[in-house]
């Protein structure tokens, strides 16, 4: 049938996005997500795919040790998050194949944490607040490696 849609179309259409809403929602923050995604200052950044996201241990007995990998051609980051006494989270990261690089954890509002990685590629950020961040490796000759956005928490795999 073609034509213009009509009040009936707009029930039927009411109803599925309900039913949608029921079974599968949206993220509550899916809106922050993807505008933090896009304050990207350049489109000059390749991006990193999360190849692992696990959390050791559950329950009471849980390390609540998160580990997270992402991959970007030739180089991966291997990613520690776990939890600090006062609500923060100290990241601890490797590089493959090592290298001395620059590395910043973006959050979403807008504060950065700037470190280097050693020569056996290794880095870490003692004290950074829960939420929505981004790590981003900056490579020799400028060039910008970043992954996508993960949620760091203190007490689950969040995203």
């Amino acid at each position: 049938m073609t034509g213009p849609l009509d009040e009936l179309d707009s029930v039927i259409l009411g109803q599925l996005r309900a039913a949608h809403d029921r079974v599968d929602p949206p993220p509550a923050d899916l809106d922050d997500r993807v505008r933090f995604a896009l304050r990207l200052a350049d489109a000059d950044v390749s991006v990193f795919r999360r190849a692992e996201d696990s959390l050791a241990g559950a329950g009471a007995r849980g390390s609540g040790l998160r580990t997270v990998s992402f991959e970007a051609g030739e180089l991966t980051i291997l990613l520690t998050v776990s939890a600090n006494p006062g609500g923060t989270v100290r990241l601890e990261g490797w590089l493959a194949p090592a290298a001395p690089l620059r590395v910043e954890v973006r959050l979403a509002d807008s504060a950065a944490y700037q470190g280097f990685a050693d020569a056996d590629g290794w880095f870490a950020f003692d004290s950074v607040p829960p939420g929505l961040a981004q790590l981003v490796v900056h490579q020799e000759g400028g060039g910008r490696l970043v992954t996508g956005s993960v949620v760091l928490s203190t007490l689950s795999t969040g995203d």
